[in-house]
């Protein structure tokens, strides 16, 4: 009779033990699973770009610097931004440090895009592409070290879960003289040469976004099959099945991009792929002024350029 009571006993205190250990597991993974930066369920994703001139505005009376990337991630939150590419943002190392205080605003803010690509470039106005879906690949292609142009173009890969699309960010030379429109038709020519060494035949069927600051500030950059957009649309060849489309020149034309006291024009662009071109319309893109910083500042003097992919469409149908 003792046994059995010592027994039972003992069953009560493992079964005891058994259910505090699998509480305490359960915890830790509903801890675990709260401290993780949730993935967007949304079909929808909202990819953006944005040159934000290092994220920082000066008071010339003073001199004293401000630093606007709580704006900045305001403005990204405000605009429900997935995936955005930035163009004159600083890495680290430089004088800005900007994708670290990003990162911590956006999540401060409860916003988070934890997974960053960047490209380094030799005049310090650097690329970076800031996305809520993971990161599965990134490069920095067209390095300038031995080229004409200032800036290098950063390749991504955006993994959604089922699908993916590539990304890829370039800020061209600016300047309205001859010679900066030749090195920006040179740099278009080469991103286009590289995206169909890249993809080959299967370029009709990929998921390709370019989205950047192409500077396209003269008449010539828009001319037909030569120009420095129908360039980058794959339009200097015959065939027409893999052509890309300038989703704002489609639908948005008149619209300016860049805004100063002087002048207003369309240098920002987002371009895609035959398979995205298909399915887009002018509700899939839009333009959006970046609300006013404190003390007075704009955030940047180019707007923010939004493309709203579904990603039912990366996907063809058979």
């Amino acid at each position: 009779m003792e046994m059995k009571k010592r027994c039972l006993s003992k069953c009560k205190t493992s079964f005891i033990i058994v259910v505090f250990v699998a509480i305490l597991a359960f915890s830790i993974q509903s801890l675990c699973a709260q401290n993780q930066d949730p993935i967007p369920d949304s079909p929808i994703i909202r990819i953006a770009t944005w040159n934000v001139k290092d994220c920082s505005a000066i008071n010339q009376k003073t001199k004293e610097t401000f630093l606007l990337h709580p704006f900045i991630a305001e403005a990204i939150k405000g605009a429900r931004i997935d995936v955005i590419a930035f163009q004159e943002i600083q890495i680290e190392g430089r004088k800005g440090a900007d994708i670290t205080f990003l990162q911590d605003a956006l999540q401060e803010i409860g916003w988070p895009m934890p997974n960053v690509a960047w490209a380094r470039s030799p005049q310090n106005d650097d690329l970076a592409i800031f996305s809520r879906f993971p990161i599965s690949e990134f490069r920095m292609i067209l390095d300038p070290s031995r080229e004409p142009w200032p800036r290098p173009v950063l390749e991504t890969c955006i993994d959604i879960g089922d699908g993916c699309f590539y990304l890829y960010t370039a800020h061209f030379k600016a300047y309205d003289d001859q010679k900066s429109l030749s090195v920006r038709l040179t740099q278009a020519q080469a991103l286009v040469s590289h995206l169909r060494k890249h993809f080959g035949q299967s370029i009709r069927e990929a998921a390709i976004i370019l989205a950047g600051d192409f500077n396209t500030v003269l008449p010539y950059d828009m001319q037909s099959k030569t120009g420095t957009i129908d360039l980058l649309r794959l339009r200097d060849n015959e065939d027409p099945t893999d052509d890309f489309l300038s989703l704002n020149l489609e639908w948005l034309y008149f619209n300016p991009t860049y805004k100063s006291k002087s002048y207003a024009s369309i240098t920002d662009h987002i371009i895609v792929s035959p398979l995205l071109a298909a399915k887009a319309d002018r509700n899939s893109i839009e333009i959006i002024d970046p609300p006013p910083a404190d003390k007075g500042f704009s955030l940047s003097d180019h707007k923010i350029l939004v493309f709203d992919l579904d990603s039912k469409w990366l996907f063809i149908e058979r």
